[in-house]
């Protein structure tokens, strides 16, 4: 066993007098380098005197604050609403990724109408918590607008945060976390042009108003079906405004404005609508592809009915991933937020005709 440096035995007495800390931090505080800091703790981890973890370095007797003393690894916790498969493709990503890197995963369900600053602080709370994944409940733009407290909406998150398959708006609190998501505008282009390439001009879209997702989606195909030189045929579609959507009919009236709009391709928001949407069509006589042609997003079930739809795909395993990836980026170096996108792909499966 060597001879701590100065340097080191001073890292040995912070970490002695406030417990574990961030290598990022301490370089930082000791004005060196993150590389010559690293060396140091390295150093120190080979004669056993401090045990280094994603980032962060502890005496190998230290327990964090708080914490259970079962906690030996650090702990990722995967905050999401429950009950949901798109979301949960996500956190599997996520869980399959940390658990390659050795870290153990806590989910914990967030809550309907839960801050989200809330569910962070639950997220503190676990044992052994090296960071958090989020992903809001904000099914309505009204509870996105209600997430900036005013009291000690400033200070720093608990633990380290990244929010997942979700931006918050420009200008709040929230967006000054890491964020990952699809970029669900590119989806709907891809959509767009693959109907006007098959010669369709003339596009319904029929999609829900309960998520994120769902505004955005709505919001891309009013913006950019005009920029396509596209006609916009009627508002989006919605399910059973001001009702409880019905799984079997969500959109009943939709075989009507097929007809009054002589629509000739419809742009469905979920997959899962869209199936339904396809026997509540060939119900009232509109076969697809034959007098419709359906492009469906989500591509969580969209190939087990008949006939199978063409889609656009999310990568949702694949934010899961980044959005580990990202966190731990925050927990070792810090530096700026980012918010990433991910593009989503085009997956043919022939719901799409050609009009010549």
């Amino acid at each position: 066993m060597t001879k701590p440096s100065a340097r080191q035995e001073r890292i040995l007495a912070i970490l002695r007098s406030r417990g574990p800390a961030r290598v990022a931090e301490l370089a930082r505080e000791f004005d060196v380098s993150p590389i010559t800091l690293r060396r140091d703790v390295e150093a120190l981890a080979r004669d056993e005197r401090v045990v280094r973890s994603h980032g962060v370095v502890r005496l190998p007797s230290a327990r964090r604050p708080g914490r259970s003393p079962r906690a030996t690894t650090d702990v990722v916790v995967l905050m999401a609403p429950q009950h949901n498969t798109y979301l949960g493709q996500i956190v599997t990503g996520a869980r399959e990724s940390a658990q390659q890197l050795g870290l153990c995963c806590e989910v914990l369900g967030v809550e309907e109408g839960e801050p989200t600053r809330s569910a962070m602080r639950r997220a503190a709370a676990v044992p052994g918590a090296l960071g958090a994944l989020v992903i809001p409940r904000w099914r309505s733009a009204a509870t996105v607008a209600a997430e900036d407290p005013d009291a000690g909406a400033h200070d720093a998150p608990p633990v380290p945060t990244v929010l997942v398959e979700r931006f918050a708006p420009v200008g709040s609190v929230l967006s000054e976390l890491d964020a990952v998501r699809t970029d669900h505008t590119r989806g709907v282009l891809l959509a767009l042009r693959h109907l006007r390439e098959r010669g369709h001009t003339r596009i319904l879209l029929a999609a829900r108003d309960d998520s994120p997702t769902a505004r955005t989606i709505r919001e891309a195909f009013l913006r950019l079906v005009p920029a396509l030189g596209l006609p916009l045929l009627a508002e989006p579609l919605l399910s059973a405004p001001g009702a409880a959507p019905d799984p079997a009919t969500p959109m009943p009236y939709l075989p009507a404005a097929i007809r009054e709009t002589g629509a000739t391709a419809l742009f469905a928001h979920s997959d899962v609508d869209a199936l339904n949407l396809v026997t509540q069509l060939h119900a009232a006589g509109i076969r697809v592809p034959d007098d419709l042609s359906v492009v469906a997003y989500d591509d969580m079930i969209a190939n087990l009915g008949g006939p199978e739809l063409t889609v656009v795909a999310p990568p949702k395993r694949e934010v899961g991933r980044e959005a580990l990836a990202l966190l731990l980026d925050r927990v070792e170096r810090g530096g700026p937020v980012r918010h990433v996108e991910l593009l989503p792909a085009l997956v043919d499966r022939g719901s799409v005709r050609t009009i010549t």
